[in-house]
């Protein structure tokens, strides 16, 4: 091999040499941008993820929001009803109120006039619900509607006992107004009197709305020997000629009979609650009368010491003063002297309380008593009778 031969191979592995490490280098190269871009699709692909992460809470935060909306919706919905709750409950009732005018003649006295009053049509067929001193002793019922038809009333009937009366007038497919729920009525809450005081009928000028509050819900008192111990109080104007006529909610139903303004006082009236009025009205819708329920006891509020303060006491239950010999009381022994603490479970602190709850009942229903006799509790279940006309006992 010549000299020059062995220059041109030592040249040659020289440049297979060079172009290797240049190989090798660019491979690094590569080698180190191929890693670049790896961690350059990760951190995108994280950043993704992220995104989709993000893209996530985005949607629930809107559906949140719609959640929230709706909510708002329905809460300007709520309010804007309650702006109008007293309008809209009052539109509802109007066309059930009536004019009752009634010709009467009293027997006691010789007397002969004409009174007027209110009621509120509870059926189609046109049963009306009024006050019992608006058609006593009538020798004839007129029934004005407030569309000013006129009707002649076919009959009608009165309790006995409490202030409750119903006039019937041959017509069919009238507006009835619909029975509240008085349990749940408090002191505070909105009510609102229609009907015709001062005699102004729907053909003179229509009839009156007046709203206040429940002002109280443990009065009671005695008109002319009719008690009224189940009543609502109110500072809505009850004026004469408003006895017989509804007493509402802001739902539009009948919670109450307006029966009695104090004209020495001012913002006080009163009405039966539908708790009591609601059973005999259908009692006398059905059979013309109504037994009241009667247990057979004489009672008055008990007074118990309070405990730590000398010379204090409370009302904490009534006491019996009496029991009626072969009444449905004295058969399931009670005795003179016995406290009744409880009444089906609710308490009873005075003896208003226990005729609230008794007037509330049928006869025939059967009561629940818890009673104390010298302090060893009783219960004694006693199904109620009808009480007698003449009987001063309860």
């Amino acid at each position: 091999m010549t000299t020059a031969q062995k220059w041109i191979g030592v040249l040659l592995s020289l440049v297979l040499v060079g172009v290797s490490a240049f190989n090798t280098v660019l491979l690094l190269d590569q080698k180190d941008q191929l890693e670049t871009a790896q961690g350059q699709i990760s951190s995108l692909q994280s950043q993704l993820s992220q995104a989709g992460t993000d893209i996530s809470s985005l949607k629930s935060q809107l559906t949140a929001v719609d959640g929230h909306l709706a909510t708002l919706d329905g809460q300007i919905d709520e309010l804007l009803k309650l702006s109008t709750a007293q309008v809209d409950a009052i539109a509802s009732v109007m066309a059930s109120v009536v004019y009752i005018e009634v010709d009467y003649y009293d027997p006691s006295t010789g007397e002969r006039g004409t009174v007027s009053g209110s009621g509120t049509i509870m059926d189609s067929r046109g049963y009306i619900l009024t006050n019992r001193h608006v058609v006593e002793n009538a020798t004839h019922v007129t029934v004005v509607l407030p569309n000013k038809q006129i009707y002649d009333a076919d009959d009608f009937w009165t309790d006995d006992f409490m202030d409750v009366a119903v006039v019937k007038i041959d017509a069919e497919g009238l507006q009835a107004a619909s029975f509240g729920d008085p349990a749940n009525l408090k002191v505070g809450d909105a009510v609102v009197a229609l009907g015709y005081p001062l005699s102004i009928s729907p053909l003179d000028g229509g009839m009156t709305v007046t709203a206040g509050i429940v002002s109280n819900l443990e009065n009671w008192f005695f008109i002319d020997e009719t008690p009224y111990f189940d009543v609502i109080q109110t500072d809505a104007a009850i004026n004469p000629g408003n006895s017989g006529g509804p007493m509402i909610n802001l739902q539009g139903q009948i919670i109450g009979i307006n029966s009695a303004g104090i004209l020495d006082a001012q913002n006080m009236g009163f009405a039966i609650s539908v708790a009591t009025a609601r059973h005999i009205y259908e009692s006398l819708v059905a059979d013309g009368s109504y037994s009241q329920p009667y247990l057979g006891i004489d009672i008055d509020d008990y007074y118990d010491d309070i405990s730590g303060f000398p010379g204090a006491e409370a009302s904490t239950g009534v006491e019996v003063l009496d029991v009626e010999s072969g009444s449905v009381a004295a058969l399931a022994g009670l005795r003179d002297g016995d406290v009744i603490y409880q009444f089906n479970g609710q308490a009873v602190t005075s003896f208003s309380d226990l005729l609230r709850f008794l007037w509330r009942m049928n006869a025939g229903d059967t009561v629940v008593l818890e009673t104390k006799r010298n302090g060893i509790e009783r219960t004694i279940t006693i199904t109620l009778d009808e009480r007698p006309l003449s009987s001063y006992y309860i």
